[in-house]
């Protein structure tokens, strides 16, 4: 499997990976996403300014990917927030580590000195994995979401990058 810039020839599969994820209803804070205009898409944004956002690929289909998107604040612009997600038919062999590798890695030439991010407490393995590469806890939202009945906390999780 490989790892790989986001490119235009990846956006659309990119798009299918989030949708898996979202349906998942566990992982991600949308569990539909809004109509797709892979025109405008997160990844067209990234690209152009060349921020962080990498695609974890198995024969050229993308099944998971990792962006890091610098805060629009000027005065803010040196913090980034952190989002990832992996289709469930690969999680569990090293890809995560991978993708938070090869970004972390590029988010100081977009001038990102801090990342940050949001993670539901019931997700134990990504707090694992991101404590594993620096994270450290730096608050809680609790009641940050309500999806069926169910409540989610959410740790919040900062790493320097410098």
């Amino acid at each position: 499997m490989d790892i790989a810039y986001i490119h235009k020839g990846l956006i659309t599969g990119w798009r299918s990976a989030c949708e898996q994820v979202a349906a998942e209803k566990a992982y991600l804070g949308l569990v539909s996403l809004p109509p797709f205009d892979p025109e405008r898409a997160l990844p067209n944004r990234m690209i152009a300014r060349n921020w962080p956002m990498y695609c974890a690929l198995d024969e050229g289909r993308v099944v998971g990917w990792v962006d890091i998107v610098p805060n629009e604040v000027p005065e803010c612009a040196h913090r980034g927030t952190l989002g990832m997600g992996l289709l469930a038919s690969h999680r569990g062999r090293g890809l995560g580590s991978r993708l938070l590798e090869a970004a972390l890695a590029h988010a100081p030439e977009s001038g990102l000195t801090k990342v940050e991010l949001a993670v539901y407490t019931s997700n134990v393995s990504a707090i694992s994995l991101f404590l594993k590469f620096g994270f450290t806890e730096a608050g809680m939202w609790r009641d940050y979401r309500r999806l069926d009945g169910v409540t989610y906390d959410a740790l919040l999780m900062e790493r320097f990058l410098v």
